[in-house]
């Protein structure tokens, strides 16, 4: 609270953040108060399909005061969607006669499956809200930003601020987010290079693995690289809304104290199966020292890849 009586403006783009990160794992059908059961078996799978990391080296600390939580190491492959949902999701795009080859390569199950995962199984709910990102994409112009002039995309991504490198353990893709490199104000510009990167990432995953891992990079953060709020506010919207169930993991490195402390704040009110989602590490604050926090990142992701992260 001193904190936030010290420097309110920051405070308030730390709990958007916080907000934003929590909606795009939470399903918004959860708010509905139905839940499913997912995914009956687990693997530990690299990118090429193999099985690479034995989880059960690493001990569960769910339930426990353990900031580490390896039970993210045990990657689910949801088996909880039954195929004649998808079919009826199928028959139901038969109303759409107009779409082009982009959108009906967007289309494909692991897309239906997710809008169906979002609304609880409900087939007419996720379908009114598929409905609504196709006219949305057409609106914000997202097969464009695919297919035409990248030159407003090369100015936002020139300082590295947001970008796809490689994938997990699980093949999914990481997307890296690093908020000290933000170099414009322009609101549709950092929309555009967003949606630009999550599709980026949503194509370089390895299936049958739906999911993407985000690494945000605090390092060197301050109020002068924030986002506005018009911004932050139209980034929920578009992750929330737009790309559903399409967040497994989210790896915070070297998250200010106040974003920490804002998100224990509001934890005790985020489904525990998005809480549990979201680990902070931090090498100022033992990551050398502590094997829990190295051998977890080394596991989800490489040690070429924790090299990256914290040592270049």
């Amino acid at each position: 609270l001193e904190l936030y009586y010290k420097n309110p403006s920051f405070a308030a783009v730390v709990v958007v953040v916080v907000v934003c990160v929590c909606v795009w794992f939470g399903r918004k059908a959860k708010e509905e108060g139905k839940s499913f059961a997912v995914g009956e078996k687990t693997y530990a799978m690299t990118a090429n399909g193999n099985s690479s990391v034995d989880s059960s080296k690493f001990p569960s600390t769910t339930g426990t005061k353990s900031e580490i939580n390896f039970d993210l190491l045990k990657e689910t492959l949801p088996s909880d969607v039954d195929p004649k949902l998808v079919d009826e999701m199928r028959g139901l795009l038969k109303r759409h006669t107009d779409l082009s080859p982009t959108e009906q390569k967007w289309l494909d199950d692991n897309c239906l499956r997710r809008y169906l995962r979002a609304r609880s199984m409900n087939v007419k709910k996720a379908y009114k809200m598929l409905a609504e990102s196709i006219q949305w994409r057409r609106s914000f112009g997202v097969e464009g930003l695919l297919l035409g002039d990248l030159q407003t995309i090369k100015k936002e991504s020139e300082t590295g601020k947001t970008y796809v490198r490689g994938t997990d353990q699980a093949g999914r893709a990481v997307l890296y987010m690093k908020p000290r490199n933000q170099n414009s104000k322009d609101t549709k510009g950092q929309l555009d290079q967003l949606v630009y990167t999550l599709e980026r990432a949503r194509g370089e995953s390895i299936p049958p693995q739906e999911k993407i891992t985000l690494l945000l990079d605090f390092k060197g953060y301050s109020m002068r690289n924030a986002p506005s709020l018009k911004t932050m506010r139209e980034t929920l919207n578009i992750l929330q809304n737009h790309y559903p169930e399409t967040l497994g993991v989210a790896v915070c490195i070297e998250a200010p104290s106040l974003f920490s402390t804002m998100y224990k704040m509001i934890k005790p009110f985020i489904d525990p199966d998005t809480a549990k989602k979201i680990q902070f590490v931090s090498k100022t604050k033992g990551f050398k020292e502590d094997s829990k926090a190295k051998r977890f990142m080394e596991a989800l992701f490489n040690k070429e890849t924790v090299r990256f992260v914290f040592y270049k």
